[in-house]
Formats: C-alpha cells, structure tokens, sequence
C-alpha cells in the first residue's frame, strides 16, 4: 500500500509522466523501494506493467490537451506535453489504447460534441416558449 500511495504521489498528482525521461528506476528511487516491488505493485493495483501505466496517463494527458478549445498545438507539439519522446510512440499508443489514431478520436469526439449542442439547442426550443411565442 505504501507503494501504491508514492505511486499516485508521484505518477498521478505529482504527473512526472509528463517527462519524457521518467523510469521505473526513478520512481522507485522517489518512493523508497527498488524496481521489482515497484512492478509487482503497479501490476497488483493497475493490472499493468510501468510502461503501460504511464503511456495510458500520457494517452488521456493528449486526449485533454486536444479536447481544450484554446488548444493550437500540433499532434507532435501535444505528443511531447504529453510526455512522449517521438510522435511514432504517441500514435502506436494512442492506436493500441483507445483503438484509433489522434486525429480521427478528434473528429469524432468534436462530432459527439456538436450532436450533444444541436440537441441541446433543440431540446431547448422544444421547451422554450412566452405566452405561446416560441423562440428559435
């Protein structure tokens, strides 16, 4: 339990996965343990390896930094915020963790949020009306 705690110290509130060069050896070296009790830990309570838990923080980093309206950085740009050391390693994880490129989840997710405000803005106008005059 005290390695699941400095893991969410470090790796979750403290995000150091957003550094490319983060290790396993680093963490356990913060945390006051050596890397097998660090895996064995990671495995137990995440049921994943290191790797995997920090690519799928940096996954859901990207996702949130493409979902941000003020966002103008490039897919390459966000892969390095996210903490991704090439554009390569951020599009294979992207692929094997949410099972499509950046760009096209993009697409999608800006046309879920475009059907959720058209029907919004109808559910609205359904509902929406003084003394019998509907607004539109």
């Amino acid at each position: 339990m005290e390695i699941k705690s400095g893991v969410q110290k470090f790796v979750f509130v403290g995000r150091r996965y957003r550094n490319v060069n983060f290790t396993a050896a680093q963490l356990a070296q913060n945390i006051g343990t050596n890397t097998r009790y660090l895996s064995a830990a990671i495995r137990l309570h995440y049921g994943c390896n290191f790797s995997e838990l920090v690519n799928k923080l940096r996954v859901e980093e990207a996702k949130q930094i493409m979902l941000d309206p003020q966002n103008t950085l490039t897919m390459e740009d966000i892969s390095y915020s996210a903490g991704f050391s090439t554009r390569q390693s951020f599009y294979n994880a992207f692929s094997k963790f949410v099972g499509m490129k950046p760009k096209e989840w993009l697409v999608q997710e800006q046309e879920k949020k475009r059907a959720e405000e058209k029907r919004q803005r109808e559910q609205y106008k359904a509902t929406a009306s003084f003394d019998g005059i509907a607004f539109e």
